[in-house]
């Protein structure tokens, strides 16, 4: 597992090969930026975020990221952006080679980006209140429960929310989502991670060369990046708040 490298202030060009993240601390969300989100939002978009309890915020604030960038990279009014769905409910922009997934949890948002590249993001705030054992065992392949199982403390943090983002991360590549299992992949995280696919994802994969990256935030936060890529390929991560000033 990676630790998070310095995010640059500037966009750049998207290259064949390339993935791009952009990460958004929400804490740092200000409200004249909630205002312009808004403005930016669709309205069923807008209802949606009328609707939440908890997370508002943070719902609101991974609009704007969506939205804001996307409309950078495709030279578009953020406002102007329709999403299509595939039929597990994956958005993309239709007629377009662009690439796109986004994650939140806690107070991050992240957004990954390629040309023509299926991919997955996810990022996961760890939290105390978790039976991290017991969600396991209902959810993740038994050698990895076992694997798990074998840990303590701080170790057994890390390793479950390890496989936790790579299942995620991979699976929304696909565009099957959770529901397709997470007891369905055995990750095996060592350097180069790698996965084995039941045999009814791996008939509903795009490819069998999936590629794997995965960081430590600052703050016991997690995530990873599936890629389905002959290479490993390279990343670039971004602040939006200074980036798109």
């Amino acid at each position: 597992m990676q630790l998070l490298p310095e995010l640059q202030l500037a966009p750049q060009p998207l290259q064949l090969g390339q993935v791009h993240l952009w990460l958004l601390d929400v804490r740092q969300f200000n409200n004249p930026l909630a205002e312009q989100a808004l403005l930016l939002m669709s309205n069923d978009e807008r209802e949606r975020a009328q609707k939440f309890i908890r997370g508002k915020e943070e719902y609101i604030a991974s609009r704007w990221l969506l939205r804001r960038v996307l409309g950078q990279y495709l030279q578009l009014a953020p406002a102007s952006l329709v999403f299509s769905r595939r039929e597990k409910g994956k958005p993309y922009i239709a007629n377009n080679p662009l690439r796109f997934n986004l994650s939140h949890s806690g107070h991050w948002a992240l957004l990954a980006l390629a040309q023509d590249m299926e991919l997955g993001v996810d990022i996961e705030q760890s939290r105390d209140s978790r039976d991290l054992l017991g969600i396991a065992e209902n959810y993740y392949h038994p050698d990895e429960y076992a694997q798990l199982r074998q840990r303590q403390g701080d170790e057994q943090i890390r390793f479950f929310y390890q496989l936790w983002t790579l299942k995620e991360a991979l699976l929304k590549a696909m565009g099957v989502g959770i529901s397709a299992g997470l007891e369905n992949l055995n990750f095996t995280v060592q350097h180069p991670i790698t996965v084995s696919l039941s045999p009814t994802l791996q008939a509903q994969s795009v490819t069998d060369k999936w590629q794997f990256h995965q960081w430590q935030l600052p703050d016991t936060g997690y995530c990873a990046l599936a890629a389905a890529n002959a290479d490993l390929p390279q990343t670039c991560w971004f602040d939006p708040l200074l980036a798109l000033a």
